[in-house]
């Protein structure tokens, strides 16, 4: 069972990872009455005619495995609050997830821990770029792990130090964003 939209993020973050992707995008937003979450990739993507049966439980890409319930409940859990969830091929290659909920629906998953979240998928494969993007209606706050590596030179991005960084750094645009976890 998927118990917060940080378990929902996890599963799209996963399946990003498993088609590939070198650059993966995350971005929540709280909107007015609604949140947003959107994980973007550049991996192998799904076949056009794979697309449709992609919300099907009974369908997965994964070898041995005979469900796929990770992006079924996802769009359940979205259109349960009256939101949506949309999933599509980006051109050159990649699928972009989108998926919103009504913030304050009494059915609405809570965040979660979206930084205890990212955190270990960022040093579990640091060879991945993340971009990470937090906003509401006043702004955005974004994280991009090429350009913290790219000031680090050397130093690897899974140093104990540079992770506590980005960890703090999450959690500060989940504050600018006015994302409590666990909310």
């Amino acid at each position: 069972m998927i118990e917060d939209l940080a378990m929902h993020l996890a599963d799209l973050v996963e399946n990003s990872l498993r088609a590939g992707a070198r650059h993966i995008s995350v971005a929540l937003r709280r909107q007015g009455d609604w949140l947003e979450m959107e994980v973007g990739d550049d991996g192998c993507g799904v076949l056009d005619h794979d697309l449709p049966r992609i919300v099907d439980p009974f369908y997965t890409t994964k070898p041995r495995a005979t469900i796929g319930l990770g992006l079924p409940l996802l769009a359940q859990t979205a259109e349960e609050t009256g939101g949506t969830c949309s999933i599509e091929r980006r051109g050159g290659g990649g699928m972009r997830v989108v998926a919103s909920w009504g913030w304050a629906h009494p059915d609405r998953p809570p965040l979660g821990d979206i930084v205890g979240t990212l955190v270990p998928l960022i040093a579990t494969s640091p060879e991945v770029e993340f971009t990470v993007e937090l906003g509401d209606d006043q702004g955005t706050w974004r994280l991009c792990t090429g350009e913290v590596r790219e000031r680090l030179g050397e130093i690897p991005l899974t140093h104990p130090d540079v992770l506590r960084f980005l960890e703090g750094a999450l959690r500060e645009g989940m504050d600018v964003a006015g994302m409590k976890e666990g909310e």
